[in-house]
């Protein structure tokens, strides 16, 4: 799929992204924060890598059932050259976003059967606790944020806001580290969003 990809799925699944270490932990962007429930909401990233910005898109899906729970997908996509938009969805149980709450993961790449992983976090420890830094605001494309900024072991901080859709994510800071770029309810997510990122 190329480096690209395997990148930015090692930053999401950072968030949503899958770390290199995804093999025995969970990712680094399982943050454990609420979800921000917006009907056709949706949130684009960038990230700034050696091999220059890379951007992606989470939107919030429709409800769905996985062996008897109730869930909600989260949906992120990723444009690759040469291969075209993947999607890494997450079927989250509950308000929020953690190792615990994700009952199915499901990879979409074009040309080929989406593939179905159970319950692909939920290890003893996997769940990060949230430690509060500060409460602040940020701008960000043109407007004012609430924002709460939490650390994580590893170095990790994040910046949550109830004002953003779907993760509520604002920027990451850490080994993969991404920032909001725009966000919104309806329309095209990648609409703006440059050619070289894209």
């Amino acid at each position: 799929m190329g480096r690209s990809l395997v990148l930015l799925a090692v930053m999401f699944v950072c968030i949503a992204a899958l770390p290199a270490r995804a093999q025995g932990s969970a990712p680094d962007a399982l943050f454990g924060l609420p979800l921000v429930v917006r009907e056709g909401g949706w949130a684009r990233y960038v990230n700034t890598s050696p091999d220059g910005p890379a951007r992606f898109v989470i939107k919030l899906g429709g409800p769905g059932r996985h062996e008897g729970k109730r869930g909600r997908w989260v949906l992120l996509e990723i444009d690759v050259p040469a291969t075209g938009r993947v999607g890494f969805d997450f079927l989250v149980e509950g308000e929020r976003f953690s190792a615990k709450s994700v009952l199915l993961m499901r990879l979409r790449v074009p040309g080929r059967p989406p593939s179905d992983t159970p319950a692909p976090f939920n290890q003893p420890g996997a769940d990060r606790q949230p430690h509060l830094l500060r409460e602040g605001t940020e701008t960000v494309a043109g407007k004012k944020l609430a924002v709460t900024e939490y650390s994580y072991a590893g170095g990790i901080t994040a910046q949550w806001s109830p004002g953003v859709p779907v993760l509520g994510l604002v920027r990451v800071s850490g080994t993969q580290s991404f920032q909001l770029e725009a966000f919104g309810v309806g329309g095209d997510p990648w609409k703006g969003a440059t050619s070289a990122g894209r």
